[in-house]
């Protein structure tokens, strides 16, 4: 392994640079990062940016002592196997893959150079959804029964000014599909329920609008946990109004948490009592404490809370009901 030295300096390299790539590229920026490259194979998305390379190669990729690989979801393994051979710390957007390929691989060469790494998990940063995971954390609601997550988003609107058809969450071979896009929800219901062993999973998914995708619009999955408890996610590309909820049932009573609302409820046979509020909660802010959390992991040498080994635990979860 290579002896590096992080602070604002650290040579850090963005590879993809479509959306998320320029949100993190800016929130780096704004963290006082000085040393931000990025690659895109489109040259017009990184034609503005002076600190850029053009070739992806091994001795370029020495250059840097973190990547972000934010590239299609098909590419991610491909282009973390590159920055982990240099010896490069990773952040990779998530999901961490759209197969299981390489995955095994990257794990060694993680292990054996000693690299930090971290797959994307913002919404864990959520303050809601933090509040709730240490309410359960500390047994506040008694035994859990069951977790549901639901999330539906109209996959035309996600991204303004862009063709949803030509991007890759429309196309099979670049890992779209609403079940990947959407592992926020299932890695949320694994986080809160302490990643118990999924005993037992069904699963129904399918293209049931008219949207021009290959790839499957909604889906309803339901787990049954070693522990006793129940999980549900439901998900779509579908709902005209931003969904994001989640529902947690104990034998001391229901927690409830709408996005939109951003409070967190406790409902018993007492009734209903706010436990948590966010007001005009700015979406950026997890994505900021994201980046803060994994740098920190990175310059104190602290093994992050969804590493490749965990994310990919999480990854065999979804894609189990399609082997």
């Amino acid at each position: 392994m290579r002896k590096q030295s992080f602070n604002k300096n650290t040579k850090i390299l963005i590879i993809g640079f479509g959306s998320i790539g320029q949100r993190h590229h800016k929130n780096l920026t704004a963290l006082g990062y000085r040393n931000i490259y990025a690659h895109d194979t489109d040259s017009e998305k990184i034609k503005n940016q002076k600190s850029k390379i053009k070739n992806l190669d091994q001795e370029t990729l020495k250059r840097f002592d973190v990547v972000f690989v934010c590239s299609p979801n098909h590419l991610h393994v491909e282009h973390a196997l590159l920055a982990a051979r240099a010896g490069c710390h990773l952040f990779i957007e998530k999901p961490l893959s759209h197969s299981l390929e390489g995955i095994v691989e990257l794990q060694k060469i993680i292990k054996h150079k000693k690299l930090l790494n971290m797959v994307a998990c913002n919404m864990r940063f959520h303050p809601c959804l933090r509040f709730i995971k240490n309410y359960l954390d500390h047994g506040r609601l008694g035994r859990v029964y069951s977790i549901l997550h639901e999330f539906g988003h109209f996959l035309p609107l996600w991204r303004k000014g862009v063709d949803y058809r030509k991007i890759y969450a429309a196309k099979q071979v670049t890992g779209g599909g609403i079940i990947l896009d959407d592992i926020h929800e299932f890695d949320l219901l694994l986080w809160l329920n302490n990643f118990a062993k999924i005993k037992k999973a069904s699963w129904v998914a399918g293209k049931v609008s008219k949207l021009a995708i290959e790839t499957e619009d909604i889906a309803v999955a339901v787990f049954a946990f070693a522990n006793g408890s129940i999980g549900l996610v439901k998900t779509d590309y579908l709902q005209q109004r931003y969904c994001r909820t989640c529902e947690v049932v104990g034998e001391r009573g229901t927690l409830r948490w709408d996005y939109n609302e951003n409070i967190v409820w406790l409902e018993n046979n007492r009734g209903g009592k706010k436990l948590f509020r966010v007001k005009n909660y700015d979406i950026n802010e997890f994505y900021l404490e994201e980046l803060k959390y994994f740098l920190d992991c990175v310059a104190k040498r602290r093994k992050t809370f969804n590493d490749v080994v965990r994310a990919s635990q999480t990854l065999a979860a979804v894609l189990r009901r399609k082997l």
